[in-house]
């Protein structure tokens, strides 16, 4: 397992969206990824299936192939040859060359890195706005945004079989193993408190940010 940094380049991927922060429990030890979301997805034969009962796609098949050949090929591609992540396959994931393994306090330093006095601002302004709907000056939504884009989307729990997301409109839980219980939900009390790298002081607590809908 290669621990990795998060430098600029990193951090715009996840302020874009490009990937996401994921908190893997595997065999009681606890893994925070960086990954593209496609390869949070558990059972990714379950959407290749699907889509080759698709006639348009079949239509559209590379020359020569055949359509078992190419869905075979698109397994082999995807998340490095595991297209269904199990448990006994997570340590090879996890080792491999898309994931990026990172520490608590790496991404503690990376959430707070920003800060120059204006996430106490945004603090009271965003409890403010949940109890009294006072809007937000513009310049502390877009920090809010950005910050909301640095915490966690999904939680894989392998210990207990459990998969939850907070990707809006997305149904990421529709791949699950078979006896995985899944959802889009919020999964903050699923984290232990001493993982919770959003979290700088009672007064201080930025999982608020997932309460606004338009992040």
């Amino acid at each position: 397992m290669n621990l990795v940094e998060i430098d600029s380049i990193q951090d715009e991927r996840l302020l874009n969206s490009d990937e996401y922060v994921a908190l893997f429990t595997f065999n009681g030890s606890l893994y925070w990824i960086i990954d593209w979301d496609e390869h949070f997805k558990l059972d990714y034969a379950k959407n290749i299936n699907a889509a080759f009962e698709d006639a348009n796609l079949l239509s559209h098949l590379p020359t020569g192939k055949s359509a078992s050949e190419h869905k075979a090929q698109v397994l082999q591609r995807y998340r490095s040859g595991i297209p269904t992540l199990t448990a006994d396959l997570f340590p090879h994931y996890r080792d491999g060359e898309t994931a990026k393994v990172v520490t608590t306090q790496l991404l503690r330093r990376v959430f707070f890195a920003e800060d120059e006095g204006q996430y106490a601002d945004l603090s009271r302004e965003m409890e403010a706005e949940l109890s009294f709907n006072t809007p937000m000056v513009e310049e502390l939504v877009e920090i809010r945004m950005r910050l909301s884009r640095r915490l966690p989307k999904f939680y894989i729990n392998f210990d207990r079989k459990i998969f939850m997301h907070m990707v809006r409109g997305r149904f990421y839980e529709k791949a699950l193993l078979d006896g995985w219980w899944g959802a889009e939900a919020d999964f903050e009390h699923m984290i232990p408190t001493s993982q919770r790298y959003w979290v700088r002081s009672t007064e201080e607590d930025f999982w608020a940010v997932t309460n606004f809908a338009n992040d």
